[in-house]
């Protein structure tokens, strides 16, 4: 289908602190690489601290007659006694306040986590119908269902049925009517401080069970699909099950350690690695390897940060 510039663009919502604005930068050229040309987006990064050099290298790094660019800053205060550990930082949680951020006028929009590569169209992902969900998502690779979540006690004594799925935060259609006027948010925040729960992605779980809707997987590609030999070990029927091992439309990269990060004792060892830097090499971080030197660089500001941390 395509359509005119002047209708309204993808809606789309990144959120980083200054540790990802590379990653954020090879998650949105991945995107506009494999974007409809009848299509632009509207790109709003949730902004968790992001350098003015990197801002500026991720503005180099993108085709601004593809794309229109929005920095929102957050109030940090605003996600004070939630639960903070390895990846899990502040931004992770900014994408609650989508809806309360963004123009009144927008009521749909896509976030996308800024450990991905998206290699196929996201007018495609924009144009399936929400209906009355209040998101679509896909379903997690790991914890495929509420009975073998990591928090299941939790969900049990919420009267949550052990058979409902249990979705990926990685990527989301927000309806964005809909988190307005029922403040989903808030209640998404309450819940997690409330249930004592581990992060932004079962709070979202526990207030949306049962009112969002199914994406194909190859909108979200997690890593266990390459841990089976064939289908019949899958959870997945054949034809989706090849469709999501060969076909991907977006490359999430959620283990660790990521693409871009070459630990001292261990790499990446994702199969599909290289996309990431196919599409870094097209961003003003062109040519950017993890290191030696830089690894022992990172290992020496981690303990200054420490030791002034005791002072």
């Amino acid at each position: 289908m395509s359509v005119a510039f002047n209708q309204q663009p993808i809606v789309l919502v990144c959120a980083a602190d200054n540790n990802y604005a590379m990653p954020l930068a090879v998650t949105v050229r991945s995107a506009l690489a494999n974007l409809h040309p009848d299509h632009r987006i509207a790109l709003f990064i949730l902004d968790g601290g992001i350098s003015d050099t990197n801002k500026h290298k991720i503005t180099q790094s993108l085709d601004s007659k593809q794309i229109d660019i929005s920095w929102i800053r957050l109030d940090d205060a605003l996600f004070a006694n939630l639960p903070l550990y390895g990846h899990v930082t502040i931004s992770t949680y900014y994408r609650m306040l989508i809806p309360e951020v963004l123009p009144k006028h927008f009521d749909k929009a896509i976030y996308l986590d800024s450990d991905m590569v998206v290699t196929g169209d996201l007018a495609e992902l924009w144009h399936i119908d929400i209906g009355d969900n209040y998101v679509l998502a896909v379903q997690d690779d790991n914890q495929l269902y509420m009975s073998i979540a990591y928090d299941w006690k939790t969900y049990q004594a919420l009267g949550i049925s052990p058979d409902s799925k249990y979705f990926n935060a990685g990527l989301l259609v927000i309806n964005i009517e809909k988190w307005r006027t029922e403040n989903i948010g808030k209640k998404v925040l309450e819940a997690i401080k409330r249930e004592n729960l581990a992060n932004d992605q079962d709070g979202l779980n526990v207030v949306l069970v049962g009112k969002w809707g199914d994406l194909h997987p190859q909108w979200n590609q997690m890593p266990r699909i390459y841990d089976y030999s064939s289908w019949q070990e899958s959870p997945f029927t054949e034809d989706v099950y090849n469709a999501l091992l060969h076909h991907p439309y977006i490359i999430h990269y959620t283990t660790t350690p990521k693409p871009w990060y070459a630990g001292l004792q261990h790499e990446c060892k994702h199969p599909k690695k290289d996309l990431f830097f196919q599409y870094l090499d097209m961003t003003d971080w062109s040519g950017w390897r993890d290191t030696l030197l830089r690894r022992v660089g990172r290992k020496v500001l981690k303990l200054a940060l420490v030791n002034d941390s005791k002072l």
